[in-house]
């Protein structure tokens, strides 16, 4: 196979399997599985990229064989004549890749010299993890200004009280909401803190309840020069009834500015 020269980047990239807590639910750790997927990308000849180190440097390659039996991982090596000093130096390679369109990470050591049916290769040991990032992309839809979408939710203080919020959406879609909250109320959005029964107030569709799961919490300086804080939630036990409510507003807001920018609107 042929592959791209050994390059540089300005910036390292930001690998998801750099954050475990982030995106635990989609770390395998079964080895029949890692060497399954593995064994796909092999017999599938799917293109790989190979970040060296911090990933200021990569290669693309392609898995050639997995052995399980020995633990082992293949990787085709850059072509002759290319420089493969970086490779050999490298203490750390990080695999990227898609199966499926699904992406997948894996940390590798060191790489070592191999031969493999009779051609130099490069060799490591299969990983004990394997990061699959299979999720769901929805659609996410900024609310008018003019109709505000709100959600009222009860919130348990530092002193055991509670406090009803009631705060703006930023953006909806089919897999959550992100809040618009005072920076002053960062220490009641810890990540993955409960929230049931918040209300979603949605225009024209009503009031809709659901729980929410606090996924992400950034702090934003917006032109308006207020920060605030955006607080990502998702769905969590959302019957479809009350999902295909959100689906249908957010398909209704989104043929309604079509409809205007195209001048068709009344």
């Amino acid at each position: 196979m042929r592959m791209s020269q050994t390059t540089d980047i300005d910036a390292a990239p930001d690998f998801e399997i750099d954050h475990p807590d982030e995106f635990a639910p989609y770390f395998l750790d079964n080895p029949r599985e890692i060497a399954l997927f593995l064994d796909l990308l092999s017999k599938r000849g799917s293109i790989v990229t190979a970040h060296l180190n911090e990933g200021r440097q990569f290669f693309l390659t392609s898995i050639l064989a997995v052995d399980a039996a020995s633990g082992t991982l293949l990787l085709d090596p850059p072509q002759a004549g290319e420089n493969i000093l970086p490779v050999r130096s490298a203490t750390q390679v990080t695999l990227v890749g898609t199966l499926e369109k699904v992406k997948l990470q894996l940390r590798l050591p060191a790489l070592q010299d191999a031969v493999y049916d009779g051609k130099n290769v490069l060799s490591a040991p299969i990983p004990e993890r394997l990061l699959r990032l299979q999720r769901r992309e929805y659609f996410r839809l900024e609310p008018p200004h003019t109709h505000p979408v709100l959600c009222t939710l009860t919130a348990t203080m530092a002193s055991g009280a509670t406090q009803t919020l009631e705060l703006p959406l930023s953006n909806i879609s089919g897999g959550g909401v992100s809040l618009v909250a005072p920076t002053d109320l960062a220490d009641l959005f810890p990540r993955d803190a409960l929230f049931k029964d918040c209300r979603l107030e949605i225009p024209d569709e009503g009031v809709i309840p659901v729980n929410l799961r606090v996924r992400k919490t950034i702090e934003i300086l917006p032109q308006s020069g207020h920060r605030s804080l955006r607080v990502g939630c998702e769905y969590i036990g959302l019957p479809a009834s009350r999902l295909a409510m959100i689906e249908r507003y957010i398909a209704r807001i989104e043929r309604e500015r079509k409809a205007r920018d195209s001048g068709l609107a009344d």
